[in-house]
């Protein structure tokens, strides 16, 4: 027997500590035990641990799907070298059950044998796994908790708002009543605020139920805090004055003081704490705001001179329903809970100090922005609407709408409305035939009509020729994130819920009326700028009203759309947007061409469309020196000219054309970069196709990826690009790419007709694991994505809604109206995880069968 070193003792005796068993398994397959926990982790005794022992049992991956024994991690580094850790396995036991193992194995030089081995350590984590489960599973049970409550409260609102809304109504017609003596309008002002109270309670209720269930989102942004605290104090004036309570604003009103928030919110927030600061305070008493900075936050303090808390009641004021012990005010314990909730959403916090008899002082803290400096607003560039020289439009309304209160209610608001003339219908049938048969400007929809819902009544609406341009609003006492959000994405111009605010519902009425053409896309910040480096404007920023659609109407407008190439779904859709939009404007297409990628022939396309004297060409130059002449002449025939994507040399904005429309070319080919190094694994060669001509877009796209990979992942080489001239030679290309340099782990093609092109060829090589990214986002590309093959993304267009907006700046042009000279719609990230929502964002339809399937 041999003698063991020292050292070879304490190695021995380290081993036997470890909860884990230590194997070593070597090439010829034999299996040798370091230490005695085999039998405890595996079950099986040491001296019979072998590899026929092990492939008696089944095996399992952590998803379920079983898992072959040769791919076990200890074979698979013994073959190939590869290390494994914390790799996860379930071992079936036909008695026990499965337990599960966690496995880390390394590659091992025998140094007596020199043979190739795998050192092997495997735990047991059954017990974390169940209680893994447990987790899960109470997780699940407490989500259904959630549904259930937010289903109840979705439905408690309902039922409450729908009384309400005939309480608060009338009662807000009854205080504008002047026939009313004193006594009869007190009684209107404690209906009213017994009413605004109950009202007040539901959507506090409400918003807790949205934070409890994520539903309640807050958006962002630079907010100038002693604007929104002067708009509070002004609010709750009244109250304090009613208790002779001075409220001291001590904001420097000569600093300039900002903050990262949410507006609504903020001032949901502030009016919360203001009230209870005067509600809760003495006669004669004091409030006091101040504010100031600390690190990279504003802290606001809202202080009183009231009754305060005792140091048990600090924190449970913050409590959903805790109510301050002796207090004589009206509450729920709902307000500070939403406070607390409201400020940690912006990324803030908030605390409170006080003292017995001498007052409280609540304060929360928000973040600053970034830069201090105002940002610039594009939609400061497009210019409002107009006055009309003082003379009113006359509108049509229609409400459709089976209470009888609730239409007695809204036809006597509208009753003071000079302007606006009302029809009522009782059924979703009376309201379609008056529809089609009276000239309606807006609709007003209740949703629970008593023949046809509301969503049916709403899509015949859309589908007939006569009534599918009229804006319709739903009204509705479903108040929940959910159904409105349902509501409006199913094309309604707005929602208004019961019980009606009738100053919010105559603002949104009007709104609704001067804005019935606008881009519903994203917010994205757009990183791109023009074909001469201009700023981009946001399509999300382009609108046209009604009058300005009645004035484009009334003049029987023309436009012709010239083409590179029709044949694709991008050229599809651009095209789809352009049509669907000017048809909303009035304006007949007298032609679409297809110049099949030739400049030659586009050229004569143009000529022939000049000759039909159209009032608007949206085009794509091919060649911006080739075709400029052509679009020059054009131009100078008093033709209206808008761009996608290029713009001929030498013909300039607001002169010879409107504008030049794209994606953020930018921000999509940084997403490019993003999805193809993540799917190589961050390192490795990769080869680039771009496209080989003075197109700025195209130029953008290939600068993004580059600049991306080079900065942001420096373990990725690109060691090959190779340019085309025509899409359609990807193919070619991509195949003396891959022959030329073999070890590529991606291509990324700056266009999805080449990256599909790469794709035959990698699939013709045998280079199965490639991994190509793209823009655009094709049919084919878009299957390869779905069943995760070679190209696994890219950085879409959103190219409906760029003929959407050519067609927007088309009137913006025929109304003599000021135009950005660069628009861009945002950036899309594609994967397959997102595929079907971002094609309904893309082509503005759902994803064809041959993709959802």
């Amino acid at each position: 027997m041999m003698e063991l070193t020292p050292n070879e003792n304490l190695y021995k005796e380290v081993l036997q500590t470890l909860s884990e068993c230590v194997i070593i398994q070597e090439k010829s397959g034999k299996m040798i035990p370091l230490n005695e926990n085999v039998e405890t982790v595996l079950g099986i005794k040491s001296e019979f641990l072998t590899e026929s022992s092990l492939q008696q049992h089944e095996y399992i991956k952590e998803d379920g799907k079983p898992l072959p024994y040769s791919q076990l991690p200890g074979l698979i580094t013994l073959e190939k070298g590869i290390p494994f850790y914390n790799y996860v396995v379930g071992m079936i036991d036909p008695e026990s059950g499965t337990k599960w193992l966690s496995i880390n194995s390394k590659p091992l030089n025998m140094h007596n044998s020199g043979e190739q081995a795998a050192l092997i350590t495997i735990s047991d984590i059954t017990e974390r796994k169940k209680m893994e489960q447990t987790m899960i599973h109470a997780k699940e049970e407490a989500e259904k908790a959630n549904l259930a409550k937010s289903d109840f409260l979705s439905k408690m609102s309902h039922e409450l708002r729908t009384p309400l809304n005939g309480i608060l109504g009338f009662a807000q017609l009854l205080e504008i009543d002047d026939s009313l003596n004193d006594e009869q309008s007190d009684f209107v002002q404690e209906i009213l605020g017994g009413g605004r109270h109950l009202l007040s309670l539901i959507n506090d209720i409400l918003d807790l139920s949205r934070i409890d269930t994520g539903q309640l989102k807050v958006t962002l942004q630079e907010v100038d805090l002693k604007t929104i605290i002067t708009e509070c104090i002004n609010i709750v004036l009244p109250l304090a004055k009613k208790k002779r309570i001075q409220i001291h604003n001590q904001l420097d009103q000569s600093q300039t003081m900002a903050v990262l928030a949410d507006p609504i919110r903020l001032k949901q927030i502030l009016l919360n704490l203001l009230d209870n600061s005067i509600k809760y305070n003495q006669e004669d008493g004091k409030v006091m705001i101040f504010s100031y900075l600390k690190r990279n936050d504003a802290v606001i303090h809202i202080a009183d001179t009231g009754t305060g808390l005792s140091v048990e009641e600090y924190h449970k004021v913050f409590v959903p329903f805790y109510r301050i012990k002796g207090t004589q005010e009206e509450g729920t314990g709902i307000g500070l809970s939403l406070v607390k909730q409201l400020v940690q959403l912006m990324g803030g916090k908030i605390s409170v100090t006080s003292q017995k008899g001498i007052g409280s002082d609540f304060y929360f803290s928000l973040p600053l922005p970034y830069d201090l400096k105002a940002a610039m607003h594009w939609e400061e560039e497009v210019i409002g609407l107009s006055t009309n020289n003082g003379k009113s439009e006359h509108y049509c309304l229609l409400y459709i709408e089976d209470n009888p209160s609730n239409l007695n209610l809204v036809k006597n608001i509208l009753k003071s409305q000079s302007s606006y003339t009302i029809l009522t219908a009782q059924s979703g049938k009376e309201g379609l035939k008056l529809a089609r048969t009276k000239k309606v400007d807006l609709i007003l929809l209740d949703l629970n009509l008593p023949d046809i819902h509301g969503f049916e009544v709403f899509k015949l609406l859309k589908t007939n020729e006569k009534t599918r341009d009229i804006a319709v609003i739903a009204v509705s006492a479903n108040a929940m994130p959910q159904d409105i959000q349902q509501t409006l994405s199913k094309g309604f111009d707005n929602y208004v819920t019961k019980p009606i605010i009738v100053k919010e519902f105559l603002t949104t009425v009007n709104e609704t009326l001067t804005s019935t053409i606008n881009q519903n896309i994203p917010e994205h910040k757009i990183l791109c700028t023009g074909p001469n480096r201009e700023e981009a404007v946001s399509a999300k920023t382009l609108q046209l009203s009604l009058k300005e659609l009645k004035k484009i109407r009334e003049k029987n407008y023309t436009a012709a759309i010239a083409m590179p190439y029709t044949g694709s779904n991008w050229a599809k859709a651009q095209i789809e947007g352009l049509k669907t939009t000017f048809n909303k404007m009035g304006i007949r297409i007298v032609g679409i061409t297809d110049a099949e990628f030739n400049w030659e022939k586009q050229v004569a396309d143009i000529q022939k469309i000049v000759a039909k004297k159209p009032d608007i060409i949206v085009s794509l130059p091919i060649d911006p020196v080739s075709t400029a002449s052509a679009f020059q002449t054009a131009a100078q025939s008093g033709v209206k000219l808008v761009f996608m994507d290029n713009a001929p040399y030498g013909l300039e904005a607001g002169k010879e054309y409107v504008s030049v429309v794209s994606a953020d070319n930018y921000g999509n080919g940084t997403y490019a970069a993003d999805i193809l190094a993540e799917k190589i694994g961050f390192k490795g060669k990769i080869g680039v196709i771009y496209h080989n001509a003075d197109f700025f877009v195209t130029k953008q796209r290939l600068t993004a990826f580059e600049k991306t990979i080079k900065e942001s992942y420096p373990d990725i080489q690109i060691i090959a690009r190779i340019g085309f001239t025509s899409p359609f030679d990807g193919k070619e290309l991509a195949k003396a790419m891959l022959s030329e340099h073999p070890d590529l782990k991606g291509i990324f093609a700056v266009w999805d007709l080449a990256a599909e092109g790469a794709m035959a060829s990698a699939r013709a090589a045998g280079k199965h694991d490639l991994v190509i990214t793209t823009i655009d986002l094709g049919t084919n590309a878009a299957v390869e994505i779905a069943k995760d093959g070679l190209i696994k993304g890219s950085g879409s267009q959103m190219p409906y809604h760029q003929g959407v907006a050519e067609a927007i700046l088309a009137g913006y042009a025929l109304l003599g109206k000021p135009a950005p000279a660069y628009v861009a719609v945002p950036a899309l990230k594609v994967t397959k995880e997102n595929l079907l929502e971002a094609w309904k964002i893309v082509y503005n339809q759902d994803a064809p069968e041959i993709i959802q399937s």
